[in-house]
């Protein structure tokens, strides 16, 4: 699975375009790109849709595997709070 910084490195290459022609293009730092490529920062929507649009390629490419990984880590979240509520349901004997 895909980092987002590796899919924003991808697309800036399969558009032939530096760190510094993309930063331009987006109105911000080559450095704040550089950052969200290492994964040192995580861009926020608006920035991954102008990275999109640059790019010339769809949101879905930068999200899909991000949504997948937001949905499983919210899954996880859920167990746990079952098992503790289970934990508590059985210490008063409700179940």
């Amino acid at each position: 699975m895909l980092k987002i910084g590796q899919k924003i490195k991808a697309a800036r290459k399969i558009r032939r375009i530096t760190q510094e022609e993309l930063a331009n293009a987006m109105g911000v730092s080559d450095k704040s790109i550089s950052a969200y490529e290492s994964d040192r920062a995580n861009p926020p929507l608006s920035v991954i849709e102008k990275i999109s649009k640059v790019t010339d390629q769809p949101l879905s490419f930068f999200l899909e595997e991000t949504i997948e990984t937001s949905i499983l880590s919210k899954l996880r979240e859920v167990e746990i709070q079952f098992k503790e509520i289970k934990k508590l349901l059985e210490k008063e004997k409700f179940i």
